[in-house]
């Protein structure tokens, strides 16, 4: 995979927050297996899983950024124009495998704001 696409999560396909079914056994099932395959990958520490879910709708034409303020220990979640300057040097932190043009790749659903090779946007001043 030489690229990864940024695009916002397919939110009219993804339940609201308080519409997810709680974990059942047959997630736990599967989140065995897919601990297993992050170890047999020697991953675990690289990777973790998310719940899909939404609190509200995106436009095609906005994303989701995640900042970070290091001083107040505070992660916020921004929509974000995809045109904003966050995005150019932004690490990707979500995916999502369901709905991409090629179902073997993942899409980003989410990203972090960096400045610069600097770290995270915010790491030294609040935005």
């Amino acid at each position: 995979m030489s690229r990864l696409v940024i695009r916002p999560l397919h939110w009219a396909e993804v339940p609201e927050l308080c519409d997810v079914a709680p974990l059942d056994d047959d997630d736990l099932a599967c989140m065995a297996e897919l601990r297993d395959v992050l170890a047999r990958h020697r991953r675990l520490h690289r990777f973790a899983l998310h719940l899909v879910h939404r609190h509200f709708d995106l436009a095609a034409d906005e994303v989701l950024v995640e900042y970070t303020d290091e001083r107040s220990r505070e992660q916020r979640l921004r929509v974000e124009p995809r045109a904003c300057a966050a995005l150019r040097d932004a690490v990707a932190t979500t995916w999502r495998f369901d709905g991409a043009a090629d179902p073997r790749e993942p899409f980003v659903a989410c990203v972090c704001a960096t400045r610069d090779g600097q770290g995270h946007l915010g790491r030294h001043e609040s935005r």
